[in-house]
């Protein structure tokens, strides 16, 4: 099996990488992936000829999405679209990612895929886009809506845990969203998850999240704790400054990977406690830790 990885620098991609030692894997760079020349494109996966091309290549900036919209269009709508074309000429299957915040804010309770998309971002219009996008190609698709994700060693630039880490280091008190719910979701349970539906055959739209739905503030307190840290973390239900307007429930259920009996994605907190164990046991917290703990 030869698999074509795109976005393989990122904190998704890097996981795949790891998983993927034991096939062909080939990964595809920023600077081939231009939608401007779609001809390019097609050639590069001609010539590859994979059997599966796992599409970990977004734009996932959230702020800057909403300043130039058509970045985000171009990476997370027109990139998904030309791949799977491309794929459909190859008998190859994509897979994809999307975001369970593409349900918008028309409940309370968890999404499951059953509910429709209302996307209230320029990020999520994108990625429901993208999703359309794959769907009209007519190739075989894998599309994952996966939760909020954390990953990546202390060096990667937007490892969300690593930073609350080091903020907690230094801090003796710390305010987090209570206002928002999601599922924090850990790369490595999603590239599993992924693989067994590759495994089995499987194919379609499946929601890929952590098992229980929690606010970002019990998020943030869940990795402090975890970590031993003395300093404190309190609620606030003022959402903080931004411009996408995101919507206060991105939570949702694996309901279609339940009904297979295939859902292992692990309880988020549990997932979140595996990775936190893995930072601090890392040198470069040692290092940090150090001074600021009078280690």
């Amino acid at each position: 099996m030869k698999v074509l990885l795109t976005g393989a620098g990122g904190m998704l991609g890097s996981a795949f990488s790891v998983a993927l030692q034991d096939v062909e894997l080939v990964c595809a760079g920023r600077s081939q992936l231009t939608v401007t020349e779609p001809r390019k494109l097609f050639t590069l996966i001609d010539e590859i000829r994979p059997s599966i091309v796992v599409n970990c290549a977004a734009h996932v900036d959230l702020e800057a999405a909403e300043r130039d919209p058509d970045a985000a269009y171009s990476a997370n709508w027109i990139l998904p679209g030309i791949l799977a074309a491309a794929c459909r000429r190859q008998h190859a299957l994509i897979v994809h990612f999307s975001s369970t915040g593409c349900y918008g804010r028309e409940k309370q309770e968890p999404y499951s895929e059953e509910d429709p998309l209302r996307p209230t971002t320029v990020y999520h219009r994108s990625k429901v886009l993208g999703e359309d996008a794959i769907k009209e190609a007519g190739c075989e698709f894998l599309i994952l809506r996966t939760g909020w994700l954390f990953g990546g060693g202390p060096t990667y630039a937007k490892n969300f845990v690593w930073k609350r880490l080091l903020e907690a280091l230094t801090s003796e008190r710390m305010i987090s969203d209570a206002s928002q719910t999601g599922n924090p979701t850990f790369v490595g349970d999603v590239v599993r998850q992924t693989l067994l539906l590759v495994d089995l055959g499987l194919r379609g739209t499946y929601n890929c999240a952590s098992r229980g739905s929690v606010s970002r503030f019990e998020y943030v307190r869940r990795i402090v704790q975890t970590a031993g840290l003395p300093c404190s973390v309190e609620p606030t239900t003022t959402p903080f400054p931004r411009l996408a307007r995101v919507s206060p429930n991105e939570a949702v259920v694996n309901h279609r990977l339940r009904l297979l009996g295939i859902d292992i994605m692990p309880e988020w907190g549990k997932a979140v406690d595996a990775y936190v164990t893995s930072l601090t046991a890392a040198p470069e917290w040692r290092a940090v830790s150090k001074g600021s703990l009078g280690a």
